[in-house]
């Protein structure tokens, strides 16, 4: 419920003012008598480094945390900096979150076992393992180890509902006494962290998932918490909570999950699994085997990219008798790759220069792509062929043939009006290619089209030209007619 809702219902919840070097600020959130399960206690906002962005955070962080099934309690570190636009690593804000359900109580309507739950939030505040476990050692001594009675946070509870009930204006000093309690929690000098590990958005996983065993103590799960926290606290992954709790994944960043191997099976959670063991002591190894995150600023690992010649030659050379990872494992192994590959790669070059083209298949593609081009130049080059053929295209030794013939022709007569000009002498090839009764002028077209087609047909349809034989020296002047004419 919004501040003016609840002000319009005729509830609004108690507020403080921390002191100005405080180092933890309380929230508590659980059922009010008489209203709703709503804020019970928080500090004025904003005050100091705290935001309402932050205090956004932990609400919704405290609404919605639940305990296992099994479990008496649900314990959570939070971050409250996920949406920060200029957020800095190293100098965000964090909470620590315990949640519980008070047996033998019931809620404003009438259900049972009504929800508490409590926070303590740092704004940017020196965030390291040691230090964040000592809070939350104390935290947690503080609400829950009530030995063989009650916790004391069950207990401030029912001392909560009875002044809310019989001494509404007492609430507010049962409330302050409560929180006094917790003045022994560490005081986290102001930090001065740096980036540390930075992660790509697409390598971390979504969530990661620590099973411990069922009788596991606080202490050991709390450990295993602070150092995730320490090293996501100084780090470009936008991560939301690292819970204990049977709550759903908050959307929009990485959630880590601590469960029992009791309740593994019943929450079914998906992700990046390991057991409590397994989780490393040293920070730079959780950010790379837990979050696939590097030291920041060190370049990003780059595969080297391989060719399908280098492939087929690695798993020849190890098909051919090489044992099993020779090809990928060891300097010799490198090195007996790297030639293989080197010799495929050149043989390869010189086979598609030569033949490789000619080879080839038509490629045929599917309807509606580049398929109908491919057929339309094949079509065309068809044509061409054919038109050729029509318009006379001669091989050559057709041509040589009729080079022979006017070489071995007798001189023409001079032509009357011009004693100086011998009248070139039909060959008797392009003789017996005429009608004889086609007029000059048509056997002149003809001709002409025939030396057209031959000059214009690509190189690729006939063989290769050669010179013609020089002719043989005569007394008279002789015109040879072995050129088409052109007009």
């Amino acid at each position: 419920m919004r501040r003016n809702e609840m002000s319009a219902a005729g509830y609004e919840p108690p507020r403080y003012r921390a002191a100005d070097d405080a180092a933890w600020y309380h929230v508590l959130h659980g059922n009010v008598p008489e209203h709703q399960i709503d804020l019970m206690y928080g500090p004025e906002i904003p005050q100091g480094l705290l935001t309402p962005t932050h205090f956004s955070h932990m609400a919704r962080l405290m609404k919605y945390i639940e305990p296992q099934t099994n479990g008496t309690h649900a314990f959570a570190i939070g971050n409250l900096s996920r949406d920060d636009t200029q957020h800095e690593a190293g100098h965000g804000a964090i909470a620590l979150i315990f949640a519980l359900r008070i047996g033998g109580a019931t809620d404003h309507a009438g259900r049972g076992h009504p929800p508490f739950a409590h926070g303590i939030a740092a704004i940017d505040r020196e965030v390291r393992p040691a230090s964040l476990l000592e809070a939350a050692t104390r935290f947690h001594r503080h609400t829950m180890n009530g030995g063989d009675s009650e916790p004391p946070a069950g207990a401030f509870y029912r001392a909560y509902v009875r002044a809310v009930l019989e001494h509404p204006d007492g609430v507010s000093r049962v409330l302050a006494r409560y929180v006094e309690a917790f003045d022994d929690l560490p005081r986290l000098p102001r930090s001065d962290l740096s980036w540390a590990w930075a992660a790509d958005p697409g390598a971390q996983p979504r969530r990661v998932v620590v099973v411990h065993g069922d009788d596991e103590p606080f202490g050991a799960v709390a450990g295993v918490a602070s150092r995730l926290a320490a090293v996501l606290f100084r780090s470009n992954i936008k991560w939301t909570a690292i819970t204990t709790g049977r709550e759903a994944d908050i959307p929009g960043g990485l959630s880590v999950r601590l469960v029992a191997e009791r309740d593994v099976a019943t929450e079914d959670r998906q992700g990046r699994r390991l057991r409590i063991e397994e989780v490393p002591e040293d920070e730079a190894e959780i950010a790379r085997t837990v979050f696939s995150a590097r030291p920041y600023g060190a370049e990003p690992e780059k595969l080297k990219p391989v060719g399908w010649r280098e492939r087929y030659a690695a798993q020849g050379a190890q098909a051919a008798g090489a044992p099993e990872g020779a090809a990928r494992t060891g300097p010799e192994a490198v090195r007996r790759e790297q030639a293989a590959a080197d010799g495929a790669r050149a043989g390869g070059r010189a086979e598609a220069t030569e033949g490789e083209q000619a080879q080839r298949p038509p490629v045929v593609e599917r309807a509606g792509s580049r398929g109908w081009i491919k057929g339309a130049v094949f079509g065309a080059s068809a044509t061409l062929a054919a038109v050729a053929s029509v318009l006379g295209v001669m091989s050559e030794p057709a041509r040589d043939e009729e080079r022979r013939a006017d070489v071995a022709a007798p001189p023409a007569p001079v032509m009357e009006g011009e004693p100086d000009v011998a009248a070139p002498a039909p060959s008797p090839a392009r003789v017996a290619t005429s009608s004889p009764e086609a007029p000059p002028a048509a056997a002149r077209g003809a001709r002409t089209a025939q030396g057209r087609g031959s000059q214009r047909a690509p190189a690729r349809w006939t063989q290769r030209r050669t010179p013609p034989p020089a002719p043989a020296e005569t007394a008279e002047p002789t015109v040879f007619d072995s050129a088409p004419v052109f007009r």
